[in-house]
């Protein structure tokens, strides 16, 4: 049961756990008997180790198992299971599979559902992001499991990546705000921990506000989940700044809605009091009141992309490991020139 490609092999795994190689296949396998203490201090070597049975490995190397794994952060917003639909779709033209696990924004689960897809034979894996355990992206490499970044055009040099620069994003928000005559301006981001995307929309705009000379201090930003509860409690704190903006950028059209319910139930006219930018171009950006102006994701472009470089050859790889996708912005009725 040893790796043969250079990796961790099971001995190794039993010396760092102190039991013997027997229990360690046992542990692997599943088997109930053995004692709980023992159990975790098995996994703890095996992660410790990027260790990962051969079976998957042999059956690598002896033919190709036609299946791609996803790990996703989740599947609760449309904008991702776009991208994944993409995907498949194109994945399915030549047979292969895919299998698709959400790890709701933990980079600490990620690795353990990145292990689990390179266990059952995966050829290649799809992520999100750039920001990743190092341990992940080391076992993914030393297994020779490719891999495809989306949401982000920075690969790495094992890794290709399909998607978009999320300042350059960011940056465009700020820009149209700023030439509709706005200064006094604020935002609602994402979780910027461990996630790139956000925190990147949120550098691009602020870095765009301060070289226009717009005093950062002056700017509130607030942070919350992708849910409308967190936009319409982002935009409560945003609007009870003693600098009260007059326009807002929301990192998703999600927290950008709850945004413009709380206006609603606040008295606040959008965009005549304030103007509000989302981030996606969801289904949802044309379904507010006012509707949504926004910048819009390729998502499924990106799923199709990722699917072409995981079907290409070793030499057509090396012309689409680097993608960038363009940033559509999408004005709509929720922006307007800053009020005198």
């Amino acid at each position: 049961m040893d790796t043969e490609d250079g990796g961790a092999k099971l001995i190794d795994v039993a010396r760092l756990a102190n039991c013997s190689p027997a229990t360690v296949s046992r542990v692997l396998n599943g088997n109930p008997t053995v004692n709980e203490t023992v159990r975790e201090r098995v996994a703890r070597a095996a992660r410790d180790l990027g260790y990962v049975p051969n079976g998957s490995a042999r059956a690598l190397r002896s033919t190709r198992t036609r299946l791609v794994g996803a790990i996703i952060p989740t599947l609760d917003h449309a904008i991702y299971a776009t991208m994944v639909d993409g995907l498949q779709a194109r994945l399915a033209e030549k047979n292969v599979s895919l299998i698709i696990n959400t790890s709701t924004y933990d980079i600490d689960l990620e690795y353990e559902q990145a292990r689990l897809l390179v266990e059952r034979g995966a050829e290649s894996i799809v992520l999100v992001g750039s920001t990743h355990r190092s341990e992940t992206l080391a076992m993914l490499e030393q297994k020779r499991i490719g891999y495809v970044y989306t949401y982000t055009s920075r690969a790495t040099e094992a890794g290709a990546a399909v998607g978009f620069d999320n300042e350059k994003a960011g940056r465009t928000a700020a820009r149209y705000l700023l030439d509709l005559g706005h200064t006094r301006l604020g935002m609602i981001a994402g979780i910027t921990q461990d996630n790139d995307r956000a925190a990147g929309r949120r550098d691009g705009f602020l870095n765009e506000l301060e070289r226009s000379g717009i005093d950062l201090a002056s700017v509130p930003v607030v942070e919350g989940a992708y849910r409308l509860d967190d936009g319409k409690t982002g935009m409560k704190r945003v609007m009870e700044d003693r600098r009260r903006p007059t326009a807002v950028f929301c990192g998703s059209d999600i927290l950008a809605a709850g945004a413009i319910k709380y206006c609603h139930g606040a008295g606040i006219a959008v965009p005549g009091e304030v103007s509000i930018v989302g981030f996606d171009n969801l289904e949802i950006a044309e379904l507010t009141s006012p509707e949504l102006t926004t910048l819009e994701v390729p998502a499924r472009d990106m799923g199709r992309i990722a699917a072409d470089y995981i079907l290409a050859s070793p030499a057509q790889r090396l012309h689409l490991r680097q993608r960038e996708l363009a940033i559509r912005l999408v004005v709509r009725e929720s922006t307007a020139v800053a009020p005198r």
